[in-house]
């Protein structure tokens, strides 16, 4: 008599890992905790999918993300998340030259940020997916992008002590990192840029129904998604899932 055939084995889940800085640990969401600055209303957790390993920190730079953020990840990894590189060109630094300094102080900030954008961040963002794709060689890995943070409507032309100039400018610095974060991306196989600015227009600081948060006392939370803002971040990657 034939034994009957074993059933097949189920197929192991496969693992999700979040990485980044504030803006995918969710600073700003409410109901953050520990060190990073965790919140179960960040993005990761909007996106309905089990979050294996939740490794977002805020205030993470390229450098910490690889020096923290990577250790083994689970062997059946199949999908990454991260959002990166606004910390490498000093985004608390310039907010605060131009919300306390003077036009032209803001101004040369942005500049500078510029400038390390143009000519050093591409090589930290790769050495980041090149270290992203050794750990995970299978995985699908969306990399999640910044918005503008204005929305320059003329009934609010001055956000704190930011003018409509300086909004403009900062506007236009996160243009060019949307723009060079995804050039990286498309040199990397199995990568994905995922582009949530267009999900935050009309939705900006001074809007009318903002997704971000403006100027706070203390400055931890001010210009971070809201809970709202954090959930346009997932329908968009949702739509790029």
């Amino acid at each position: 008599m034939l034994a009957a055939a074993s059933a097949p084995a189920p197929a192991a889940t496969s693992a999700y890992v979040a990485l980044g800085d504030s803006y995918a640990s969710g600073v700003g969401a409410g109901k953050t905790s520990g060190a990073c600055q965790r919140s179960r209303r960040a993005y990761p957790y909007q996106l309905g999918r089990r979050v294996s390993a939740f490794r977002a920190c805020g205030g993470a730079t390229t450098a910490s993300l690889r020096r923290s953020q990577l250790g083994a990840f689970p062997a059946n990894t199949r999908l990454v998340t991260v959002t990166i590189g606004g910390n490498d060109a000093g985004f608390v630094d310039v907010i605060e030259a131009c919300l306390f300094g003077a036009t032209d102080h803001c101004d040369a900030r942005v500049r500078q940020a510029e400038e390390f954008v143009r000519e050093e961040l591409t090589e930290r963002l790769g050495g980041v997916y090149d270290a992203i794709r050794e750990r995970a060689p299978q995985a699908k890995v969306l990399v999640v992008g910044y918005p503008r943070l204005f929305a320059r409507k003329r009934w609010c032309n001055r956000v704190g002590e930011i003018d409509d100039r300086e909004q403009r400018r900062l506007n236009e610095a996160s243009n060019l990192l949307a723009r060079t974060t995804q050039a990286e991306v498309g040199r990397h196989k199995g990568f994905r840029f995922v582009d949530v600015r267009a999900a935050f227009n009309g939705h900006g600081v001074c809007s009318s129904a903002p997704r971000l948060i403006g100027v706070t006392s203390p400055l931890t939370d001010s210009f971070h998604p809201t809970a709202r803002g954090q959930a346009a971040y997932a329908r968009v990657i949702k739509r790029r899932l």
